[in-house]
């Protein structure tokens, strides 16, 4: 038996049903196997295989899948990669490691993570989110000594396993998002800098702020940071840190604003990455309390969120790495070809996924070589002193740092605040403290609701 027959073999599973009738029923459940977007009738010998890891139900997931696709389209029917005279094509295989689910169980992501490399035969690994999930499958990638780009979470350990035990994880490398202690450094910094914005706007003196967040370890460097240097360094008091569960529901929400609202807080700072940031919009209008909201909110990235809210939404500030602007060389033709083929603006999954994708493909054409050691040395050139310009849809030169970390601040990665006005997002200004003022398509705007004021 040759190992494709094996592998067909393996991906059949013979689920045995019981039912009350005695009638036994047999289900055989296959995986779907590889797809190349752009091109049909690859041949097997000519794939460069990219496994798919993320929740597939779920928005992250999702989109890191729409990102790699889009990626794998523009490569294939753009004429494939050329390795030592031969054309090669990307392949996409997915698994489902359900990790966006609020009743998380680990043992899911690992399996999806052994079932893309045991069955599926994946060479490349794209994905990532929960850190609480991602810790456990990471394992699987790196015993298996695979290249693994992650695009979706922002802890900080991930990228400092590579500094710790190099061999061992030197095939990890994150290329979205930024990491949560300069994730938080990011915020810190527009917070200065929208402190000052916010008293020439209503007059008041503006120095009381509040936290809501996940209850999840991504957000602990974050809300750690912002806790040590809101007032020494800016003069803003917290006023509450409220951690909720990834279950909260509308009326939980109500309870936080009603509370933020009685502390006399005035810039309420989320760090919020699933479904919960739609109570937290819709409550916020529904109660329109006496502050202003920026921070992080990863599904308001979207731009069906308007619609998710019923408008909730506006007047929400939040880190998004991207919006239609020309952030980088090529940021609006990727925009554009990712709204026309999924008719959304790009979660930051995708953007992460789609530079993972071009990545992988330019390290093999570059070293002319699919050995994983040998890409591993070649992403690692890509350096501050030798950085990819006009090549990624979020970094205007995209470098990586001795952790495998993507590499923050202008003119390398960083993330643009966006802000929701009458159902479009736009990106604002920063005065230079983050990004040139060129890269903005708007100014800030305070809620404009009947009777409202900021609190002080």
């Amino acid at each position: 038996m040759d190992q494709q027959q094996k592998r067909i073999l393996a991906i059949v599973l013979i689920i045995v049903i019981g039912v009350g009738t005695g009638v036994t029923v047999f289900l055989v459940v296959g995986t779907g196997g590889y797809e190349t977007p752009g091109v049909s009738g690859v041949d097997d010998d000519r794939m460069i295989k990219i496994g798919l890891l993320g929740g597939l139900t779920e928005i992250q997931g999702e989109g890191n899948y729409r990102g790699a696709w889009l990626a794998a389209h523009e490569i294939n029917s753009g004429g494939g990669v050329q390795v030592n005279g031969e054309t090669y094509y990307i392949g996409l295989a997915k698994q489902d490691t359900d990790e966006s689910n609020p009743q998380l169980d680990v043992s899911k992501g690992v399996a999806a993570a052994e079932k893309i490399l045991e069955v599926d035969g994946a060479e490349y690994i794209v994905g990532g989110f929960r850190t609480e999930s991602l810790k456990a499958y990471l394992e699987v990638v790196m015993d298996a000594k695979k290249l693994f780009i992650g695009t979706g979470a922002s802890t900080d350990s991930f990228c400092q396993n590579v500094l710790d035990n190099y061999d061992r994880y030197k095939y990890w490398f994150r290329i979205m998002p930024i990491n949560s202690t300069v994730l938080g450094g990011e915020v810190f910094t527009f917070l200065g800098y929208m402190d000052a914005v916010l008293e020439g706007m209503t007059g008041k003196t503006i120095n009381k702020a509040a936290i809501i967040r996940e209850d999840l370890d991504w957000t602990l460097p974050m809300d750690a940071a912002l806790n040590a240097l809101l007032e020494p360094a800016l003069g803003i008091e917290l006023m509450t840190d409220i951690a909720y569960p990834i279950t909260a529901t509308a009326t939980d929400f109500t309870t936080y604003w009603n509370q933020i609202d009685d502390t006399g807080a005035q810039i309420v700072i989320p760090i919020v990455s699933a479904q919960g940031g739609i109570h937290m919009m819709k409550q916020y209008s529904a109660i329109q309390p006496g502050c202003v909201v920026i921070g992080i909110d990863v599904q308001s990235q979207l731009d069906s969120y308007w619609d998710d809210t019923a408008g909730g939404c506006e007047f929400e500030t939040i880190m998004q790495p991207l919006v239609r602007t020309n952030k980088t060389g090529i940021s609006i033709e990727y925009w554009d070809a990712f709204q026309d083929k999924w008719g959304d603006a790009p979660l930051y999954t995708a953007s992460g996924a789609y530079d993972a994708v071009n990545l992988i493909a330019w390290a093999i054409e570059e070293s002319q070589s699919f050995d994983q050691d040998t890409l591993v040395a070649k992403i690692e050139g890509v350096n501050a002193q030798n950085p990819l310009t006009d090549f990624s849809a979020m970094a205007n030169k995209l470098a990586f740092t001795s952790s495998h970390d993507l590499l923050e601040g202008w003119p390398y990665g960083v993330t643009l605040f966006g802000q929701w006005q009458d159902g479009e997002k736009i990106c604002v200004p920063t005065s230079g403290f983050i990004y040139p003022d060129s890269i903005a398509t708007g100014t800030y705007q305070l809620p404009d609701w009947e009777g409202w004021e900021i609190n002080g």
